[in-house]
């Protein structure tokens, strides 16, 4: 039954792509964002996310410039991105540790991930601003549903029915102990709403809190106060506390970059007396505290360290002493796992950005992804003060989570909400749609 009903969303957003691309687009990023599989067999033929992704870019093309013969394509708020991904490509002959192969189907998967579905909503609220306030609809209907569904989690600390429906029905299993967190301080277990794995859930959240503020004021003040609520609450619950630690980094830089020095020390004050409340709270205490490890080593939350970083850290520098320069290859950290079943002995699960990106391309790969950063930022700059900061925020929690967490298929949720936030901006200044398609 649960195969049946994807087999027909997916049939269902094909059709519409060729007959009515806008609803399409929407109901594939619906299914991005609700269903964790895509393994369907509809009349003979094997729908994967490659082969659907494909069919999404080709049909986006017909759209763009087949269909609109006047409209000119635009990839500017994606530059940066294809800028990593085609100097990534450039450095695989020379990373030798990593077959060829392997290297570019991680490569291809990447890019197809993160860059097609953007590409198409980019541009085609471009061809329509109108149809911005549709996405925004469809997104929000996702939020609420997945925020929702997690907060419902709660009751049920280590199960989650939804996702061992679609894991039977597609061949998986659901790891219900490591959800569980059993004697590890997670009051809730680990939650992971309708994704995979808690930590792509933790994501989800940060994401979606920025997002839903960045739209505050197109929302019923109620309706975003209880959202925002909602939010927040799944955030501490959820029990993955790497959300907690880039919310904070995130929203520091907003109040920095808006130069709102009242309301961050309201803010603080605001921090303050959360502090003395869980710190009232036993459990609650021990699960907040153990972001920054401050407490003692016998409390019953697990987790890294300092000390523990620091050894993975010089894990990587030890794997990279003789490529240094480029790394071990595009993907290295997924074939290790692969290639030896488990973890490694001292980086472990690769639980950072930081031991990814040293690891997979070296010092390269540092340089590479501070331009690619600094780029996503000076093309914020061209946005007034207000929506400039919280497109940075955005970002920052991105490679915050990122870094405390590893990167797990990440960058594809954030370029999502990247792109509909910049799409929010084409409605209030068609001067900008003009440039934009000038260029």
């Amino acid at each position: 039954m649960i195969g049946l009903i994807q087999g027909l969303w997916v049939g269902l957003i094909l059709v519409l792509l060729v007959y009515r691309f806008k609803i399409g687009l929407a109901l594939y990023m619906a299914y991005i964002f609700l269903v964790p599989f895509m393994s369907i067999n509809i009349a003979g033929v094997s729908l994967r996310w490659n082969l659907v992704n494909i069919f999404v870019f080709l049909v986006a093309i017909w759209e763009f410039k087949y269909k609109r013969r006047n409209f000119k394509i635009d990839v500017t708020p994606l530059i940066p991105f294809l800028l990593y991904f085609g100097v990534s490509l450039v450095m695989m002959p020379f990373q030798d540790d990593t077959p060829i192969d392997v290297q570019f189907n991680a490569w291809r998967v990447s890019i197809m991930q993160c860059m097609i579905l953007p590409f198409a909503l980019w541009n085609y609220m471009r061809l329509d601003k109108y149809s911005i306030v549709f996405f925004r609809n469809i997104a929000f209907t996702c939020i609420i549903i997945a925020v929702l569904y997690g907060l419902f989690l709660t009751t049920t600390p280590g199960l989650n029915p939804y996702i061992l429906l679609m894991s039977s029905a597609n061949g998986s299993e659901f790891n219900e102990e490591y959800a569980l967190a059993l004697d590890q301080g997670r009051l809730w277990g680990r939650i992971s709403s309708v994704f995979l794995h808690p930590m792509i859930f933790g994501l989800f959240l940060g994401l979606a809190m920025v997002y839903t503020f960045f739209n505050r004021k197109k929302m019923n003040k109620y309706v975003f106060a209880a959202l925002f609520l909602v939010i927040v609450i799944d955030s501490v619950v959820c029990g993955v506390r790497s959300v907690l630690g880039g919310i904070a980094v995130a929203i520091a830089v907003y109040f920095l970059q808006g130069r709102n020095f009242k309301i961050m020390f309201a803010f603080t004050i605001l921090a303050v007396i959360g502090y003395f409340v869980i710190s009232s709270i036993p459990d609650l205490s021990s699960y907040i505290g153990s972001i920054a490890d401050i407490h003692n080593k016998n409390q019953a939350v697990s987790g890294s360290s300092v000390e523990m970083r620091l050894a993975q850290l010089e894990g990587c520098f030890s794997e990279i002493r003789n490529c240094f320069l480029q790394g071990k290859g595009f993907g290295w950290t997924g074939y290790y796992t692969e290639l030896h079943g488990g973890n490694h002995p001292i980086i472990l699960a690769f639980e950072s950005l930081i031991y990814v990106i040293l690891c997979n391309s070296g010092f390269i790969g540092v340089v590479l992804w501070g331009v690619m950063i600094l780029k996503i930022m000076r093309y914020n700059m061209r946005f007034q003060r207000e929506t400039s900061a919280l497109l940075n925020s955005l970002l920052v929690f991105y490679i915050a989570y990122s870094c405390i967490t590893g990167e797990y298929g990440y960058m594809r949720f954030f370029i999502i909400f990247y792109v509909l936030m910049l799409g929010e901006k084409l409605l209030n200044n068609p001067q900008f749609v003009k440039n934009t398609i000038k260029k």
